[in-house]
């Protein structure tokens, strides 16, 4: 996979979405606001430029988080050298605002992932003034949006042997009503945890498997609000408001590696497993259990 090493790739896909949308609209998580990919009040122009003019291209350094966006501010998180760096840059002259202080990353690649570089591969979030990021090594941190100023930051190491999969930490933080939901720990133990947004307190934790490398999305469906993921061997629905599991499915790959984030459609859930082909299912509820 190419590593990105300039901006530009993200000028000219905020370009065309500027052009095809009546409404600007905030990006400020991975896949966007309801974690879809879905763009609101798209519409196809009358003709297309023969080219797009490159307004501004700032060099950020590597890794695979997609860049978010709020308020005109664009804020993309990146390595520079050992350093994980969080930078917010204005997104109509790309002039930089503010960086975060650099935080040293040491991270010693899986060998079967050499090529895939010491990240970061987590996309930030944008919540109620606050940008957090979920480092390749496992940090949880915390800014101000406005400032850069750290808020809080969380590091697992006394709680877990291993703070981050095999391949490194990839899936994308997730926040509603007050609480961080991530996927912290490493191969074969590790939590879900639903984590204060505001302090960085645990509120709850659910430790049935370790972490895997797709996006948690939160939805309502057989009446209940709940976050559905792919842990490293399964794929669960889990009560929003106690972490308790509702509902699993059998999910082992080869290499661990469940990476696709869920897509809820209606009252469907849309996804894939390894040599299983896509699948979609609609959950029931049967007394007090919700069954697949």
């Amino acid at each position: 996979m190419r590593l990105r090493t300039s901006f530009k790739c993200v000028v000219l896909a905020a370009t065309v979405l500027v052009s095809l949308t009546s409404v600007p609209a905030d990006w400020p998580q991975w896949r966007g606001p309801n974690r879809d990919g879905n763009v609101k009040s798209a519409f196809v122009p009358d003709a297309w430029p023969k080219a797009l003019k490159e307004e501004w291209k700032v060099t950020v350094g590597v890794g695979h988080a997609s860049p978010v966006e709020s308020n005109g501010r664009i804020y993309v998180f990146a390595r520079q050298g050992e350093d994980e760096v969080l930078l917010c840059l204005d997104s109509v002259t790309g002039k930089e605002i503010w960086r975060s202080s650099p935080q040293p990353t040491t991270y010693e690649m899986h060998p079967a992932a050499v090529g895939h570089g010491k990240g970061p591969k987590s996309t930030p979030v944008i919540s109620n003034g606050a940008v957090y990021t979920f480092g390749i090594a496992g940090v949880l941190s915390a800014y101000d949006a406005g400032t850069g100023k750290l808020k809080w930051r969380r590091e697992f190491s006394k709680e877990y042997p291993k703070t981050s999969p095999l391949f490194g930490t990839a899936m994308s933080p997730v926040v509603e009503g007050g609480l961080l939901i991530a996927h912290v720990g490493g191969h074969d133990k590790g939590a879900l945890i639903a984590f204060d947004a505001e302090t960085g307190v645990t509120r709850w934790s659910n430790n049935a498997d370790g972490p895997a490398y797709a996006s948690p999305i939160i939805v309502t469906l057989a009446g209940v609000r709940q976050i559905v993921t792919f842990m490293q061997k399964e794929l669960v629905g889990v009560d929003f408001a106690t972490g308790k599991i509702l509902w699993k499915l059998p999910s082992k790959t080869q290499y661990d590696e469940n990476s696709n984030t869920v897509v809820a459609y209606k009252d469907l859930l849309i996804f894939s497993r390894e040599e299983q082909g896509l699948s979609a299912i609609r959950l029931n509820k049967q007394g007090a259990e919700i069954v697949p």
